[in-house]
């Protein structure tokens, strides 16, 4: 809904109350020590309770006016949907060995099903999780996930992998008339367009589709985030990446290994890529969290037209951080992985230090009211249906 729709949002004057992260990296080092270590020895059945303490962790030091957010799932209902997939896949595995016609239907079967579980993995995350005893919620119908996973989330990786097989070969082999050279240039530059077109179109609607189903009691998160500044971020990304490897192509082909001084060229080259691609992840995930986040409502649907009650202001900035990224890689790096944990929170501390919760009405009366609206309906049934396998 547009800002400007008469009656879409409450009249009060919004109370600004940021969010703060309290974790720290010693705290988190001890828990993190233990899951890899279980994990490791239980040949990774543990990683289920290695997944409950580390949202436990994360969830339980981020805080909203004095209060955490909460993650209650049952690591052995995790443990159980894990094995049920393994065992399928397994089965399926071993009855290709004997039976190598079933390979014609086992990776379209996966794909079917694939989006079956990522729908209640997502119900199930959001299940689990709370706020001052007010449950998140997930909701979505089958036909819905299936058009966007299937129709955005595997097209795309799909057309990269058939664009590479299919246009490696004749670039290469190409003859050497003019007229062959602009064939395959034209062939590439469509291709390539194409690829950039459904990647900033999965990534807009992958979005669109996990936060506008996404619920908090009764009430609904609405993203009305721009596709057209998503086009603007992912162009200048595309732009810098192009830069990056045409600085990397360009020096790679114009020597030849084997020389020392010329190998440490190439690695320094090597370095400043590397660098640059880092800094273009952090600006297009810091240009993605503010637009997705800035332009997140959290609506009461029941009211017509419906009454914006929350909405969220973010701060984050794209050289503070790179610096973060690079800082971390460099300490996990030379602490061979020691440092991770302390990476991990790190980023997080970043980016919810930098969040900024805008409530139009109060925060206590808003919970209280969804307490007494939202019922216990389906509660036990979702316990039976409700699968997560890490995805």
């Amino acid at each position: 809904m547009d800002e400007s729709t008469p009656g879409a949002f409450a009249p009060s004057t919004p109370q600004y109350t940021p969010l703060e992260f309290t974790g720290d990296g010693w705290a988190y080092f001890r828990i993190w020590v233990v899951n890899v270590a279980l994990s490791l020895l239980t040949l990774g059945i543990y990683s289920a309770w290695a997944k409950v303490r580390n949202k436990q962790y994360f969830y339980g030091n981020t805080m909203v006016a004095g209060s955490a957010f909460e993650y209650s799932a049952d690591p052995i209902m995790i443990l159980k949907g894990r094995l049920l997939v393994v065992a399928i896949l397994s089965l399926f595995s071993l009855f290709t060995v004997y039976y190598p016609l079933l390979d014609l239907i086992y990776y379209p079967l996966f794909f079917l099903i694939l989006p079956w579980l990522v729908l209640r993995g997502l119900m199930f995350n959001a299940r689990y999780s709370s706020y001052r005893n007010l449950h998140f919620a997930f909701v979505s119908g089958l036909g819905r996930t299936y058009a966007v996973v299937l129709g955005l989330g595997l097209i795309t990786p799909m057309l990269i992998i058939l664009a590479s097989y299919s246009l490696l070969g004749p670039v290469l082999d190409v003859g050497q008339g003019a007229g062959s050279r602009s064939w395959v240039v034209f062939i590439l530059g469509a291709t390539l367009l194409s690829l950039f077109i459904w990647w900033v179109l999965s990534s807009y609607y992958l979005q669109h589709y996990y936060v506008n189903h996404s619920h908090y009691g009764r009430l609904s998160f609405a993203m009305m985030a721009s596709l057209k500044q998503f086009f603007i971020f992912f162009s200048i990304a595309a732009l810098g990446f192009s830069i990056a490897l045409i600085l990397f192509l360009s020096f790679k082909f114009s020597v030849d290994a084997g020389d020392f001084v010329i190998d440490l060229e190439l690695t320094y080259t090597l370095i400043v890529v590397s660098i640059m691609l880092l800094y273009l992840r952090a600006y297009l995930k810091v240009r993605v969290f503010n637009q997705v986040w800035g332009m997140t409502r959290l609506m009461d649907a029941a009211d017509q037209p419906p009454t914006q009650l929350m909405s969220f202001h973010t701060e984050l900035k794209v050289n503070p951080l790179f610096f973060v990224y690079l800082t971390n890689i460099i300490a996990s790096s030379i602490s061979l992985g020691l440092l991770i944990p302390w990476a991990r929170v790190r980023l997080a501390r970043y980016q919810i230090n930098r969040m900024t919760l805008l409530m139009h009405g109060d925060l206590d009366r808003i919970i209280t009211d969804e307490k007494m609206k939202v019922g216990s309906f389906g509660g036990e049934m979702g316990d039976l249906l409700d699968i997560d396998i890490g995805l």
